[in-house]
C-alpha cells in the first residue's frame, strides 16, 4: 500500500476516491493528522499507482468535472454489489461438502484410493472364502499369519509384540490395514475410504496422498501394536480404520484452516468420530482404539502442515 496524496475537504476527497473505485482501484482513506478536514489517500494495489496519479492530476485541474461528481453514486452501487458477492461466498463456504464442491465426491475413484479398496477386497475374499475355519489351515489363515502386525504363534511364545518386526518383517507395519474381521467391517471401511480417500487424493494429488496414507498407517499401527494391553494396546488387530480416522483428522483441520477451499466436513463426521472413540475406550465395542486415536492425531498433524499454501499442488 502506498500513499498517493492528501485532499482538503471531505466532499472532494469522497468524489476522487469514488472515481478511483469506478476504475477498480482499491483505496484506504484516513484523516490527516496535521490539518483539519484533510484526508490522506492510500492506494492498496501499487501496480495501479501511476494511473491513480494521472487521475489525481485531472482532478486537480477539473475537480468539478461530472465524471468525478457523478462517481459517488456509481461507487456506491459497485461497493454494494461487491458486498453482496462477499456474503454469497461466505454462504457457500458454510455449505456441506457435497453441495459446494460435488466434483470431489463424484465421478471415478482416483487411482490410489481405488487400488487400496481392491487390495482390501482381495484379502477379504481370501480370508472369508478361502479359510478352512481353523487357526492354521487355508489361505485365509495364512494371510492373517503373514500380514498381521505380528505372527501370533511367535507372539504367544515370546510375549513380544515386536517379535516379527525384529526379524526384519517390516511390511507388517502396513499390511494389517488390508485385513478385516468380517464382511460388515470390510464394507463399512470401504465406504468410508471411498469418500474420504477420494477427497484427499483429489485435493493433494496421488503422490502426496500416498505419503499421508503411509504416515498415518505407520503411526496408528505402531501405537496400537506396541502399547501394552493394559493401556488398550494389542498386536492382534486388523482393518484400515486407523487410516480412515487419519483422513478425517486431516480434512477436519485443513478445511477449517483453509476456508478458501470452499467446503467443510459435515457435523455428522465429527459426531461419528467422537462416538467411535468414546464407545471404544469405554469397552462398549471391541475396537482397535489406539489405532483410531493414533491415526486421528497423525491426520491432525498433517492437516496443520498441509494447510500452509506452500504445500498446495502446483
Amino acid at each position: 500500500m502506498r500513499q498517493l496524496t492528501s485532499i482538503s475537504g471531505k466532499s472532494s476527497a469522497e468524489a476522487f476516491v469514488a472515481y478511483l473505485v469506478t476504475q477498480d482501484i482499491s483505496t484506504h482513506v484516513e484523516p490527516d493528522t496535521t490539518e483539519a478536514d484533510k484526508w490522506d489517500i492510500w492506494i492498496r494495489d501499487e501496480d495501479k499507482t501511476e494511473f491513480a496519479r494521472e487521475a489525481h492530476q485531472q482532478f486537480l485541474q477539473s475537480p468539478n468535472d461530472p465524471k468525478f461528481r457523478q462517481a459517488v453514486d456509481q461507487a456506491r452501487s459497485i461497493l454494494k454489489e461487491q458486498k453482496q458477492k462477499s456474503i454469497e461466498r461466505r454462504k457457500n463456504i458454510q455449505n456441506p461438502v457435497s453441495r459446494v464442491n460435488p466434483s470431489l465426491f463424484s465421478g471415478r475413484l482416483p487411482p490410489l484410493t481405488l487400488t487400496l479398496i481392491l487390495i482390501c477386497v482381495f484379502f477379504g475374499v481370501v480370508k472369508f472364502l478361502l479359510s478352512d475355519g481353523t487357526q492354521s489351515g487355508g489361505l485365509g489363515s495364512l494371510a492373517m499369519q503373514k500380514l498381521g502386525f505380528v505372527d501370533l504363534k511367535l507372539y504367544l511364545m515370546s510375549g513380544d509384540p515386536a517379535a516379527s518386526l525384529k526379524r526384519g518383517e517390516l511390511w507388517r507395519v502396513l499390511t494389517p490395514a488390508f485385513l478385516h474381521g468380517d464382511p460388515l467391517h470390510l464394507l463399512l471401511n470401504m465406504l468410508a475410504l471411498a469418500n474420504l480417500g477420494r477427497v484427499t487424493e483429489r485435493l493433494e494429488g496421488t503422490g502426496k496422498y500416498a505419503l499421508i496414507v503411509l504416515f498415518v498407517a505407520i503411526c496408528s499401527h505402531l501405537l496400537q501394536g506396541l502399547t501394552p494391553t493394559q493401556w488398550f494396546g494389542s498386536p492382534n488387530f486388523v482393518g484400515i480404520s486407523g487410516v480412515i480416522m487419519g483422513l478425517l483428522g486431516y480434512l477436519g483441520i485443513k478445511t477449517t484452516l483453509r476456508p478458501d477451499l470452499g467446503f467443510v466436513l459435515p457435523p455428522q463426521a465429527y459426531i461419528m468420530t467422537g462416538l467411535i472413540l468414546v464407545l471404544g475406550f469405554s469397552k462398549e465395542m471391541n475396537l482397535a482404539n489406539l489405532a483410531h486415536l493414533g491415526g486421528l492425531l497423525a491426520g491432525i498433524a498433517i492437516g496443520f502442515v498441509l494447510s500452509d499454501r506452500r504445500f498446495d499442488r502446483k
